[in-house]
């Protein structure tokens, strides 16, 4: 009889296979791809000092182009040399900041400006 029985049941899983079923649970985090983050997060970082310097940029060359006026206070009694020739001192002072904060605002758009276009093609692939 324990034949019959082993015979009955090997024919009854020949002829249907066995469905396997998976018990998946109801609610499953999805797993973070940490390079996708890192390659994500390097990109809104050096996009957004792109973003700064090309700010800075634009305003330090409306600065090149017009300085801001040098003030000078006329009941201040330290200067004995004419008001004149400091008010053009410091004009000239205004306008070498500018440049210096030109090339400052351009030194990081250069470098950070790579930094992104390798970091976004990094990110598409």
């Amino acid at each position: 009889m324990a034949t019959t029985k082993k015979a009955a049941v090997k024919k009854a899983a020949a002829k249907a296979p066995a469905k396997v079923q998976f018990n998946q649970p109801i609610y499953q985090q999805p797993k973070i791809d940490w390079r996708s983050l890192y390659l994500y997060a390097v990109c809104l970082i050096t996009l957004m000092v792109c973003l700064f310097s090309l700010v800075s940029l634009i305003r330090s060359g409306i600065n090149v182009a017009y300085p801001d006026p040098a003030y000078v206070d006329p009941y201040n009694p330290a200067p004995k040399v004419d008001s004149a020739v400091i008010a053009a001192q410091l004009e000239d002072q205004n306008q070498r900041q500018a440049v210096k904060s030109a090339i400052d605002a351009l030194t990081t758009l250069i470098i950070a400006g790579p930094l992104y276009v390798y970091h976004w093609r990094l990110t598409r692939k």
